[in-house]
């Protein structure tokens, strides 16, 4: 199931979110465990029993570790852990990586593999977490296995998060109170999240998949400009409409989940960038592998392994692929150049300046992201600078820069703060409100349009 098809906006959200919002206190999470294990069986049933006996196996993990723990038993607990997250790891290594590790051994098309969980790079990411923080004491051993259960399933997030912490989740399981005020922020929340998805990312994506579809060979200069920013856009609309969307479901039903995007393509560096982009798993990988293995407090050469860890793990856990190992090692030489070697000189360039420089090279990057292989990759780089290819542009470049012109120029203002900023200004008149009622059903009834036409599309990031 989709958070942006018809079935589950208009029979699946109302109906469970009017039960889950009226039966008794002590029976709310029962009631959403009972509807993310519905939406994940939609999909796939095999996927729904494989998850609840990961939960129920992290469950009996976390209690046992607890235990250990509390009777000073350091070394079986240590143990424990271990087997904890072997397991958890093991099932992502084998159903993400297996097929790219015998690829590399050419075994690849000999087997053949069961097909990934949908979500599973969150779901695990979420459950190591989880564990760790009950070893190091910062969250509690659950004894009701709901909670747990729901932590780890909770529908909104699961397909593409953001990556929350069980200690952030365990705040608000119990006695949220869920006021008119917090309903409404969620509505708006999820109802521009769709729109930015199906109305935005899906219309710029358009441009894109007949840009991508051309051999490499017959793109023009203007066609690989004209494609990069499109993906540019796209996968940003598209991944924070997703975040827009979780967060404000998970108000509706008393949840605040943290931003997952904060304007990124308004940073004044890479490091800025990382900041704001995909903030959960910038949070996730700097807590749970940059810091235990020392930060930048080890010393210059042990700060760049450490870095080098993180970006090769970043790369892989998009995708089992060269292209997002790349992608991965592009921004750990961005970022340690501009730690080791020109941080002191951008400082002193303008802001505008800063913006753009850094606007391109997060851009650069998305070419091996989106790339099905390095050969692709290189030879789309090429374009970019005019070398092979159709030449500078052609009639067809021409025709898509004229059917997506608009779109992008909404996307440019779209990814900037001046819609809200113009929304704070206004919110305290008297005729704000009754203007964002039409504005939000007009962006429902857009949404409606190309869910009933059927060419949305399913959101980039669930394939992670």
């Amino acid at each position: 199931m989709s958070l942006n098809s018809l079935f589950f906006v208009f029979l699946f959200l109302p109906v469970g979110w009017l039960l889950q919002r009226f039966v008794p206190e002590k029976g709310k999470n029962a009631v959403l465990l009972l509807l993310s294990v519905a939406f994940i069986a939609w999909g796939s049933p095999r996927d729904m029993l494989l998850i609840l006996c990961s939960a129920l196996f992290n469950f009996f993990t976390a209690l046992e570790l607890s235990g250990l723990q509390r009777r000073g038993k350091k070394k079986y607990a240590a143990a424990v852990f271990a087997s904890g997250v072997v397991v958890n790891l093991g099932l992502l290594l084998f159903y993400k990586y297996t097929g790219f590790a015998l690829g590399i051994f050419g075994a690849a098309q000999a087997i053949t593999l069961p097909a990934a969980p949908v979500g599973i790079s969150f779901y695990t990411f979420s459950a190591l977490s989880f564990l760790t923080d009950v070893k190091r004491g910062k969250a509690h051993a659950p004894k009701d296995f709901i909670d747990l259960g729901l932590y780890l399933t909770f529908f909104p997030k699961f397909i593409s998060g953001p990556i929350v912490t069980y200690a952030d989740f365990e705040k608000e399981l119990h006695g949220r109170g869920v006021d008119a005020a917090l309903i409404e922020t969620g509505v708006t929340r999820f109802t521009v999240g769709l729109a930015k998805k199906l109305v935005l990312a899906d219309s710029l994506a358009l441009t894109f998949t007949s840009i991508s579809a051309l051999p490499v060979q017959s793109l023009t200069v203007a066609h690989a400009w004209l494609g990069l920013l499109t993906y540019a856009f796209m996968l940003y609309f598209d991944f924070s409409g997703y975040s827009d969307m979780a967060i404000g479901l998970g108000n509706a039903c008393g949840f605040r989940f943290a931003e997952n995007f904060n304007y990124p393509y308004l940073s004044v560096s890479i490091t800025d960038f990382w900041r704001r982009w995909h903030i959960s798993l910038g949070r996730w990988f700097r807590d749970y592998v940059y810091i235990p293995m020392g930060g930048s407090r080890v010393g210059r050469l042990r700060t760049v392994l450490n870095l080098a860890v993180v970006w090769v793990l970043t790369g892989l856990w998009h995708g089992a692929n060269w292209t997002f190992l790349v992608w991965g090692v592009y921004h750990l030489v961005l970022l340690l150049l501009e730690k080791f070697l020109f941080g002191g000189l951008k400082k002193k360039l303008p802001k505008a300046v800063n913006i753009i420089l850094t606007f391109f090279c997060a851009v650069l990057g998305w070419v091996p992201f989106f790339s099905p292989d390095l050969s692709y990759a290189g030879g789309f780089l090429l374009r970019l600078i005019g070398v092979g290819g159709a030449g500078v542009i052609n009639t067809d470049a021409l025709y898509q820069l004229q059917s997506g012109a608009v779109w992008l120029a909404l996307a440019l203002i779209g990814c900037t703060p001046l819609l809200k900023k113009l929304g704070d200004r206004l919110k305290d008149k008297k005729a704000f409100m009754p203007v964002k009622a039409v504005l939000l059903l007009a962006l429902l009834a857009l949404c409606t349009a190309a869910m009933i036409s059927g060419t949305y599309q399913s959101f980039l990031y669930a394939q992670f």
